[in-house]
C-alpha cells in the first residue's frame, strides 16, 4: 500500500506527502492518514483547476469544495455540513436515488429518509459510480453532473467529485452572474456559452427576418386585393368574397344582398376638369361608401366608375332601398376640386340571394347589371331591384 492517491487504473493522482505530515484540512484530526493530509494540502490546487470540485468524507460530510460551487450554494454552506443538506442524487424529484429500505443497517440519524449520502451505507452507492447527476436542494431546477472518484476506505473513505452545470450552464450564468474567472482555464463552458449566445442572436435575427417576410407577404396579399386609388377592395377581392357568400347561402348560411353602383355624369367631370379631378371624385365616393355601409359589409371598386357593395346577413328590402337613397344623396352633394364644382350622381341595381334557389353568382351579377341599367333608363340617380316589383 502506497500513500499516493491513484485513480481506478492505478495511476498516481497526487504524490505521497512527507511521512511526518499532519492533516491540515478543516475538521481533520492529526490522527488522519497521509492521504487526507495530501488532499487538504492539494485543496488550493483543486480550487484553481477544478472550481466546481466537491470532497465528501466517509460520513457523507462536506470536507472541501471549489470556489464556484460555494458561490452556487450560497452563504449557507459550511464545511462539515451533510451532503444531503445541499444535494440530492438524481436529475429531478422523481429520479432521486434512495438506499433500499429494510436492507440498510440501522441509521444513526433520526428520521432517516434513506436518501443517497445520508449514511455510510448509502454513501457506498456514490463510491460505486463513475459519473453522477445531482440536484440542488435550494435550487431544485438547477442540476449538476460530474465525475466521481472513490477514495480508499482504508484512508477514511469518501468521494471526490468534479462537477459541471451541463445543460443548466446559461441559466446559472444568468442567475448568479458567473464570469470566465469562475471556471477553470481549460473549461470549455464559456466557449460553449459564447456559441450559445451567438446561436441565440442568430436565431433572434432569423425570427425577426421571418416576421418581416411574413409582414411583407401579408402586405403584398392585401395590396393584391386592394384598389390603389380608392383603397377599397378590388374586383378580385370582391369576387372572392361573393363566391364565399354564395357558397354559404347555398348551404343554408346567411343570406346577402349585392348592390351595384354606376356613377352618373362621371365622364363629364373627367372631360371637363381632367383626370386629377376624376381621381378626386372617385376617392370621395370611396369615403362615402366607407362611411355609409354597416360594419361587416364590404365595398369595392370593380371598374372605372363602377362600385359594388356586399351587404352580409339578413336585411330587409326597405332598409336596402333606404341605404341606396342615402348613398345617392351623398353622391349628389357638390364636390369641389381646384375651384371647380364636380357634380355626379349614381344609378344602383340590387339583387337578393333569397330570390335565387340556390343562388348563382353569374346570374346574380347579370341581374344586378340589368337592374343598374334599368335605373339609368329611369332617369339616373335612382335604385332598382332585380326580380322584384318593389321599385
Amino acid at each position: 500500500m502506497t500513500d499516493a492517491m491513484r485513480d481506478t487504473q492505478g495511476r498516481d493522482l497526487l504524490p505521497p506527502p512527507p511521512k511526518n505530515s499532519v492533516g491540515s484540512g478543516v475538521g481533520m484530526s492529526s490522527g488522519r492518514t497521509s492521504l487526507t493530509g495530501a488532499l487538504a494540502q492539494a485543496e488550493p490546487l483543486f480550487c484553481a483547476l477544478m472550481p466546481m470540485f466537491l470532497w465528501i468524507d466517509g460520513q457523507a460530510r462536506i470536507r472541501a469544495l471549489g470556489r464556484t460551487l460555494k458561490k452556487v450554494l450560497g452563504e449557507g454552506v459550511l464545511i462539515g455540513d451533510t451532503f444531503t443538506r445541499h444535494f440530492s442524487v438524481g436529475r429531478r424529484e422523481g429520479d432521486l436515488l434512495r438506499c433500499p429500505d429494510g436492507l440498510s443497517p440501522q441509521c444513526e440519524f433520526e428520521n432517516c429518509s434513506h436518501q443517497i449520502g445520508a449514511c455510510g451505507f448509502s454513501l457506498r452507492h456514490l463510491r460505486d459510480r463513475r459519473s453522477i447527476h445531482l440536484t440542488l436542494q435550494t435550487r431544485p431546477k438547477i442540476g449538476l453532473r460530474g465525475d466521481v472518484l472513490s477514495l480508499p476506505t482504508t484512508e477514511g473513505g469518501g468521494v471526490l467529485m468534479n462537477l459541471s452545470f451541463g445543460i443548466y450552464l446559461s441559466e446559472v450564468v444568468a442567475t448568479l452572474g458567473l464570469t470566465e474567472r469562475d471556471f477553470a482555464a481549460a473549461d470549455l463552458a464559456m466557449e460553449m456559452l459564447y456559441l450559445q449566445e451567438a446561436k441565440s442572436l442568430v436565431m433572434g435575427e432569423l425570427r425577426a427576418l421571418t416576421a418581416r417576410l411574413d409582414q411583407a407577404r401579408q402586405e403584398a396579399e392585401r395590396l393584391a386585393l386592394t384598389d390603389p386609388l380608392t383603397r377599397l377592395s378590388n374586383r378580385r377581392a370582391m369576387e372572392q368574397a361573393l363566391s364565399q357568400a354564395v357558397s354559404g347561402a347555398a348551404q343554408g348560411g346567411a343570406p346577402f344582398a349585392l348592390m351595384q353602383i354606376d356613377l352618373d355624369h362621371f365622364k363629364r367631370v373627367n372631360d371637363s376638369h381632367g383626370h386629377a379631378a376624376g381621381d378626386y371624385v372617385l376617392q370621395s365616393v370611396a369615403r362615402i361608401l366607407r362611411e355609409t355601409v354597416r360594419h361587416g359589409d364590404m365595398a369595392g371598386r370593380v371598374g372605372g366608375d363602377e362600385f359594388l357593395l356586399l351587404l352580409r346577413g339578413p336585411i330587409e328590402r326597405h332598409a336596402v332601398k333606404a341605404l341606396a337613397r342615402r348613398i345617392i344623396a351623398r353622391l349628389e352633394e357638390p364636390k369641389w376640386f381646384s375651384g371647380h364644382e364636380c357634380l355626379i350622381s349614381g344609378s344602383i341595381g340590387v339583387v337578393f340571394s333569397g330570390d335565387y334557389g340556390p343562388p348563382d353568382l353569374e346570374v346574380m351579377q347579370a341581374d344586378a347589371d340589368a337592374a343598374t341599367y334599368s335605373a339609368k333608363d329611369a332617369g339616373r340617380g335612382c335604385v332598382r331591384f332585380a326580380r322584384s316589383t318593389d321599385n
